[in-house]
């Protein structure tokens, strides 16, 4: 029986507000209070299959406020929550792993410490630790980049083969950087490349700008997991909206019940 499709929310954060990035540049929109305000989030979890967290600052992080900002979110969110950005220890990863993740994400660790994914999936198991990848198109290759996009790491294709890395991690979070806050639609070429290449899981971002962009993007068979992260189209009933016409027109989601009106 083939897995169920996935919506999955990301949520950017950087030094105290939330923030909308187009090409990795960004834009503050809001502090938590005005998500809050504007996403209702005691009731977003029942239109979402997973909630993502990035912390995107370019300054020092400061880890206690993003904490305290994971910890507010995560306190009525049923869905799996996964929690990235500047984790360099397994301290780090504990650290947010009792603020109310259910995994931690890493970015530029995999390439600066990678023993550190293997310390992470012993501890917590490889099912709580997902890679995440941002991908230049430069012509007709994909290039992994870290530093927020500045450090070029190299060949996608040719990470996609490293057993030695990815035996510790769950599951992969591909944003292309191209598409990234355009709502242009995915990158079907690099869709294409993680289906015949990528033996591990993924969730692929950058483009989603619109309902229907989700709803023909799970209804493609290279496609279980979609990530969208472009709030200012998702923002009101927009996300319960998109679940009621994914499922209407054939796709496979969860169903989730009302809790508020059990028994």
């Amino acid at each position: 029986m083939k897995p169920k499709k996935r919506i999955i929310f990301t949520l950017l954060y950087s030094s105290g507000m939330f923030v909308l990035s187009r090409n990795f540049r960004l834009q503050s929109i809001g502090d938590f209070n005005w998500l809050k305000k504007n996403y209702n989030f005691d009731n977003v979890s029942f239109h979402i299959d997973e909630l993502l967290i990035f912390d995107v600052s370019r300054d020092k992080k400061d880890k206690k406020q993003f904490c305290e900002v994971v910890n507010k979110l995560a306190e009525n969110i049923f869905v799996p929550l996964t929690v990235g950005g500047g984790i360099n220890t397994i301290e780090d990863a504990s650290l947010l792993f009792n603020s109310g993740a259910d995994k931690v994400s890493l970015n530029t660790a995999i390439f600066r410490k990678p023993y550190l994914a293997h310390e992470i999936s012993k501890v917590y198991g490889k099912q709580c630790l997902i890679g995440s990848l941002d991908i230049l198109r430069i012509e007709n290759e994909f290039k992994i980049y870290t530093e927020n996009g500045e450090n070029l790491i190299g060949s996608l294709e040719d990470f996609l083969a490293r057993n030695d890395i990815l035996k510790d991690i769950g599951e992969l979070y591909i944003n292309s950087i191209n598409q990234d806050g355009t709502g242009n639609g995915l990158d079907m070429n690099l869709v294409k490349l993680l289906k015949e290449k990528s033996k591990t899981p993924y969730i692929i971002a950058g483009g989603i700008g619109k309902i229907i962009d989700i709803k023909e993007s799970l209804k493609n068979d290279y496609i279980d997991a979609l990530g969208i992260a472009h709030l200012l189209n998702f923002i009101g009933d927009s996300l319960c909206k998109a679940r009621n016409i994914c499922r209407e027109s054939g796709v496979e989601l969860a169903k989730w019940p009302d809790f508020n009106n059990l028994g």
